[in-house]
């Protein structure tokens, strides 16, 4: 399910069953101190969310974007967030199709269509991202949090979301795309010190690639070890065992809580 606040509209991640991938409410900590000056109208706009992401789903079948410019204006109107628009109606929609692809209700011709609508929402949307809270410029080029598919995942659009969302909050991140042979990854790992690396794995056949990832990363000399969230279709749906050295994460929040958001 897709949690969003009630009041403010703000995506705030997922909850079980994973795979159903509608919208259900709760409230933000940001607004349960004001429960009591909040309306009525609060609660109608929230009730707007399901059928914007409806509305949306039904033009990316078609590619339609004139729709989709139509959509996404009269959703920013209503107070709903570009980032949120991203991690809590788009991001959802490409794992949808994606199952649709591989259970052949959509033909891949549908899926690639479906996929670069999407792309050129993301375009529109991530340039209108507030950074809520920015970085130092006394840090330089530093990266918190390093973000990358899994070796034979191919879709990157959903780890480029979330380096959207980790900007919107003021984490230095940055995606790692192609992914380079595993010595020059270790390497980069090293060199950047990022606090989090990501991983988006895709299918349960990905795992021992980031599990030999996991391994490299603890064997690094020096104190420095980031940790490794491992995320992705593969992890909400079970398909993957425990990996040593990371933890398998499904709620953007872990992000939100490991750096005190």
């Amino acid at each position: 399910m897709l949690k969003w606040c009630s009041y403010c509209q703000q995506f705030l991640g997922e909850s079980e069953p994973y795979e159903n991938l509608r919208i259900t409410h709760g409230i933000c900590a940001a607004c349960l101190p004001n429960l009591h000056t909040l309306t009525n109208q609060d609660l109608e706009y929230s009730r707007r969310l399901q059928a914007i992401q409806d509305r949306l789903r039904t033009a990316g079948l078609s590619g339609d974007l004139k729709s989709a410019d139509h959509i996404i204006k009269d959703a920013i109107a209503q107070n709903v967030r570009p980032i949120d628009i991203l991690m809590g109606l788009v991001a959802p929609m490409l794992y949808e199709v994606g199952e649709q692809w591989c259970k052949g209700y959509i033909t891949v011709a549908e899926e690639h269509r479906f996929t670069s609508y999407c792309e050129q929402i993301f375009e529109f949307l991530r340039n209108k991202i507030t950074v809520s809270k920015p970085t130092d410029p006394a840090s330089g080029d530093r990266v918190d949090v390093l973000l990358m598919n899994a070796p034979g995942n191919r879709h990157t659009l959903a780890i480029r979301i979330l380096a959207a969302w980790c900007a919107g909050e003021g984490i230095p991140a940055r995606v790692v795309d192609p992914i380079p042979a595993i010595e020059d990854l270790v390497r980069l790992v090293g060199e950047s010190r990022p606090r989090l690396v990501l991983v988006s794995i895709a299918l349960s056949e990905q795992h021992p690639a980031v599990a030999r990832l996991a391994e490299r990363i603890a064997d690094l000399p020096g104190p420095h070890h980031p940790k490794i969230f491992v995320g992705g279709y593969a992890v909400k749906m079970n398909l993957v065992a425990p990996i040593p050295g990371a933890y398998l994460e499904t709620d953007i929040n872990s992000i939100r809580d490991e750096f005190g958001n």
